[in-house]
Formats: structure tokens, C-alpha cells, sequence
């Protein structure tokens, strides 16, 4: 079993709705993340993953820390997921998703209405909806 470091953003739209992306590897959704790479901060890495996964670009002084996470990895039976998350307030196009990206959805996290990465489910939309 081993643990992996990630940062992850959640993005809003007008409605309330959370951006959630699938990968090509899993058929649940989850916020865009990626691995904090050695020697890197989790804003920073928050930024890079953005990039990398919905190619929006996004400022690290921008970003609201949410939370530190700890859930079981949705792709990795024996792993477990640390997720640095953070909102970002302002709006963002997503044009071109990257090829990983299998498919993108606003969701609304009282009624999700697609299948979720535990970390998404269990703790980051528990944690958003004491807010609302």
C-alpha cells in the first residue's frame, strides 16, 4: 500500500456545478489532479495539473485551499490518495482537454447524477455541502 501526493482544484460555474473529469483508465469522475512532483508546492502543482489535464491556465495566488484529503484511490485497489484541494474563483474555458480525458461534466455535488472517485464523494463534496 502506499500513499500518493496530489493537487486537485475545484472549479465552479454559475450554477453551483463542479468541473469533473474522467480519465481514460476509470469510469468515475473526479476534480482535475495530478502528482506533486519532488521539490514542487501544492499550489504550483495545482496550477501545472490544470494545465495539463484541461489546458486552462490558472494563477497560484488565486487558488483557496479547501483542504488536505485522505481517501482510497480510485484506480489503485491497495493505494491511498493525500489531495491538497483548492477552489479557484474565478471562471475558466476548458478547451481542448488532454487526450487522458475521456470525458468532462458539471456536476452538481447534492445530485451528482455520474460515478465518483471515492475522494470526490466521500470527503470533497461532504466538505463543499456544509457550505451550502
Amino acid at each position: 500500500m502506499s500513499t500518493r501526493e496530489v493537487s486537485a482544484v475545484v472549479f465552479h460555474d454559475i450554477h453551483g456545478r463542479i468541473l469533473s473529469i474522467r480519465k481514460t483508465d476509470t469510469p468515475h469522475f473526479m476534480l482535475p489532479n495530478g502528482d506533486i512532483s519532488s521539490g514542487e508546492s501544492p499550489a504550483t502543482a495545482a496550477c501545472r495539473v490544470t494545465f495539463e489535464t484541461i489546458r486552462a491556465t490558472i494563477n497560484t495566488d488565486r487558488l483557496l485551499p479547501v483542504g488536505v484529503f485522505v481517501s482510497p484511490s480510485a484506480n489503485e485497489e491497495d493505494d491511498t490518495i493525500r489531495a491538497h484541494v483548492f477552489a479557484y474563483p474565478e471562471s475558466i474555458a476548458v478547451a481542448h482537454p488532454s487526450t487522458e480525458i475521456s470525458e468532462l461534466a458539471w456536476v452538481n455535488p447534492a445530485a451528482p447524477g455520474v460515478p465518483l472517485a471515492p475522494l470526490l464523494r466521500e470527503q470533497v463534496f461532504a466538505h463543499l455541502l456544509k457550505d451550502y
